[in-house]
Parts: structure tokens; sequence; C-alpha cells
């Protein structure tokens, strides 16, 4: 699960993300020079927000995100640059990255559960199954206890030995690679 400094981090972008939009009169040009997230077909997603999130020290969730409202929920929703196998990366082409679910059973099957929360927005995680990326928003109440079997890392899925975590069930999800294709750019 993600560590200390990643929840401090988390933090920090909640804070400056409020400040991102909060501006009102007066600042009419201000919008103009903010970096906006397009998807494939050049539709603008949202205002970028830089949160970089770390599961662990070699593990980058994510280096920026939007704020998505899904069905009426405020949602982080994280992206990372696109890498070539040998592992270089892109300048300016980027793809759908963040938390990754926990699941009921193991090897990352069963009921996948949002098991972060990510400052003050509603908790949410990204599935990725090949080119596929899915967001998973949870359910508008109280975290419960459910028997863990596994997590999605990033090179692959850790097992658990059905540990008891707090988790939230999974409210809605969004096929962000169906309605925000990738690569990602980022512009204004």
């Amino acid at each position: 699960m993600l560590n200390l400094r990643s929840a401090i981090v988390i933090a920090v972008f909640a804070a400056s993300a409020s400040g991102a939009f909060a501006h009102g009169a007066g600042d009419e040009g201000w919008h103009h020079h903010t970096a906006k997230l397009y998807d494939a077909r050049g539709r603008l997603v949202g205002t970028v927000v830089d949160a970089p999130m770390q599961a662990s020290s070699s593990d980058l969730v994510s280096e920026g995100g939007v704020i998505m409202n899904v069905k009426g929920a405020a949602v982080f929703v994280g992206f990372t640059r696109l890498k070539t196998p040998d592992g270089a990366q892109s300048a300016n082409a980027w793809m759908w990255s963040g938390a990754r679910p926990a699941y009921s059973g193991t090897g990352c099957t069963g009921t996948p559960y949002v098991w972060i929360a990510l400052g003050p927005l509603r908790p949410a995680v990204i599935e990725r199954k090949g080119g596929k990326a899915v967001l998973y928003v949870a359910k508008d109440q109280p975290s419960q206890y459910e028997s863990i079997g596994s997590q999605a890392r990033s090179v692959g899925c850790e097992d658990f030995r059905g540990e008891s975590h707090l988790v939230w069930p999974i409210g809605d999800s969004l096929t962000l690679s169906d309605e925000f294709p990738e690569p990602l750019t980022v512009g204004h």
C-alpha cells in the first residue's frame, strides 16, 4: 500500500488544486496559460494538476492528473509518461495511471476494491489490463473490512493471505481508454 510520503504529496496536491480553481474576477487571462490534458482525438480532458504519486521508491504511479466529475463525484485521475519496451520515456505522450485496485481473489481476480483515499476527493483507483484503463470510483459510503487476496502492481500482481483490510466497494466505473483514448498530450 502507499507509504506516508505519498500521502503527504497527495495532501499537498489537494491544497494546490483548491487554489488553482479559486481564481475569479480579474483572472480572465490566467486560464490561457494553464496546462491542459488532451486525449488522442484532441479533445480536452481537463486542467492538469501536478501531483506526483509513488507507491514505493521504484514504483511511480502518476506524474500528474486531472480532476474529473464522474457521475457527480469529484475524482483525481492520474497519468504518467508513455514508455517504450526498453524503458525510454516520451517527452509529451502520456497514459492513464494511478493507484491500483485490491481484489478479493488471488492473481488480481474477483471483486475489485478501492483501498486508498487521496486527499479530499472521492477515492478511486485505475485498473490497467493491456491497453484498457478503467477508473473505479468508491461508493459514497464509509469504508468496510473485506478479505483481500491480491493487489495490482506496476509489474504483475501481489498475492496476500486473504488479510482483512478497510476498503471501499466500487460505486461507479469509467473506461478511460474508451472515453479519453491514449496517447494523452499536455498543452495550452
